[in-house]
């Protein structure tokens, strides 16, 4: 195996990230299909593996925040101003946030409902945070909705200055992530 390059992330924070984005549409997917009730029976398997790529985008964060503090982060070439610096700075605090909250969140709201976020391979229950309170549910799952529509457009944000950065700046900011 050969040292990562300067001026790319390590494979492991590079994978982290592909496998988070694939995490995170099959979450969105999923609960929508989860919230459709013509599909019946089917509805309770959608939200487990909504429940499902929630912890593994909690999972990925892990590894993607001690990839991030154990490895080199590659410059970008041509360095970018302060302003953009400083923006991407906040956008990246935030989509972390977010990675963080959504999943926390989700896993409140179960157990706010008096249910356990089971571990689909092995029927494991995860320990509750919290006991059952119906009022708390609500404000969680609201919170944990609302949050969730912010955080799309935080990503679309992301998504729009990768490109940006890549087709009008021609930097090797997406280039870095590949």
């Amino acid at each position: 195996m050969h040292a990562p390059s300067r001026n790319r992330y390590s494979a492991t924070v590079r994978w982290a990230h592909w496998l988070t984005v694939l995490a995170v549409v099959a979450a969105y997917l999923l609960v929508e299909l989860g919230d459709d009730d013509e599909h019946g029976g089917s509805t309770g398997l959608a939200m487990q593996g909504h429940y499902l790529a929630g912890l593994l985008v909690l999972g990925l964060l892990v590894v993607r925040v001690l990839g991030m503090a154990l490895g080199p982060r590659p410059p970008i070439v041509p360095a970018p101003g302060h302003l953009s610096e400083l923006a991407a700075r906040i956008t990246h605090l935030a989509l972390y946030l977010f990675l963080l909250a959504q999943p926390v969140l989700g896993i409140l709201a179960v157990n706010y409902a008096g249910e356990s976020v089971t571990l689909p391979w092995s029927g494991t229950p995860l320990p509750a945070l919290v006991h059952a309170d119906p009022g708390a549910r609500e404000f969680v799952e609201e919170l944990h909705e609302s949050l969730g529509e912010i955080f799309y457009w935080v990503i679309g944000l992301h998504v729009a200055a990768a490109l940006w950065h890549h087709f009008v700046k021609g930097d090797n900011t997406l280039r870095r992530m590949l």
